[in-house]
């Protein structure tokens, strides 16, 4: 029998031998697991990223940009902004083809396999997916899938308003600020985009409240009033009002589906329904201009500055309500 000591000892001279023995083969020893090489600190925030969940029946620019990026993978698909059975259907091709779970849901997992790096001299629809995403985050360039020097300028800008290394490059971790928004900041106060949640709790501290026929904030139903993904200056816009105006603010539109289309809508979050108070009305008509009637009817009175057009109010008095959009 032996000693606990001369057991250590033992054990020591087994190991000392072992590895003699392995160097003498030519074999070089392997370091323990827990001494591996770490993960890179990019790795981390990829992996850590905040993706939205696009999915069939949602629209707008996060659709299009999944579909112009199975474009670029190989999988073409047309680029209109609809997420219907044919992206859908695609989606779970790419999704099979890299080994994830082909449920069809554009998530975290799929966008990391689905998105490219991209850099000044590249062209096509991974390019125009990043200046479509560009444009509407607030910073705009022309989608022409071509990566010029005004394109690489846009990033950048929007990189540094991030708080992202300022290189011009769109990887992984530019592309989910882009996809997901995520906070205005720098020279871009509209650009980001915010939760329900996020929105919501802004507008409560303010004082404002928001009403919906179906009472709810489902974004993919149309009688609900939904804050999701709406822009950090929509809510600054509507919160200024409140302030600028005394005016108890009602919101009865939000981002949810229903509304008309277009870069400057409700869905991509530039555009919000007022209830039509006596006292909102006054305050509209008094400090903004009666500018043009839109086709269905509606006068739209604009804010300018800089000879640019800063705020318009569309008055749909049939609905009871101001439809105001903060560019």
């Amino acid at each position: 029998m032996f000693t606990a000591t001369q057991k250590s000892k033992r054990r020591h001279l087994v190991s000392t031998a072992l590895l003699a023995t392995a160097l003498a083969a030519g074999v070089t020893a392997t370091a323990p697991a827990a001494t591996a090489e770490p993960v890179s600190q990019s790795a981390r925030v990829v992996a850590q990223a905040s993706w939205p969940v696009v999915k069939s029946g949602q629209r707008g620019v996060d659709v299009e940009t999944v579909q112009l990026l199975l474009t670029a993978r190989g999988y073409a698909t047309g680029a209109d902004g609809i997420f219907g059975s044919g992206t859908a259907a695609k989606v779970k091709q790419f999704q099979k083809s890299r080994g994830l779970a082909a449920d069809g849901v554009v998530g975290p997992n799929t966008w990391s396999k689905l998105v490219m790096t991209v850099k000044q001299g590249a062209k096509g629809p991974a390019v125009k997916a990043a200046q479509r995403q560009l444009s509407d985050n607030g910073f705009a360039v022309s989608a022409d899938g071509a990566f010029g020097p005004a394109t690489a300028e846009k990033v950048r800008a929007f990189q540094k308003a991030k708080g992202l290394a300022a290189d011009g490059v769109v990887g992984p971790n530019t592309w989910a600020r882009l996809v997901n928004g995520g906070g205005g900041g720098g020279g871009n106060p509209g650009g980001g985009k915010l939760s329900d949640a996020q929105a919501a709790a802004r507008l409560k501290a303010a004082g404002i409240t928001r009403t919906s026929s179906g009472n709810c904030t489902d974004r993919n139903r149309k009688n609900c009033t939904s804050l999701q993904d709406i822009r950090v200056g929509t809510i600054d816009g509507v919160i200024a009002l409140k302030k600028n105006s005394g005016c108890k603010v009602v919101i009865t539109g939000g981002t949810e589906v229903g509304h008309a289309g277009g870069t400057y809508s409700h869905w991509n979050g530039y555009k919000v329904d007022v209830s039509r108070t006596a006292c909102v009305t006054t305050y509209i008509q008094k400090h903004s201009k009666k500018h043009h009637k839109r086709g269905d009817g509606a006068w739209v009175w604009r804010v300018t500055s800089g000879g640019k057009t800063v705020i318009d109010y569309a008055d749909e008095n049939w609905a009871n309500h101001w439809d105001i959009t903060y560019y």
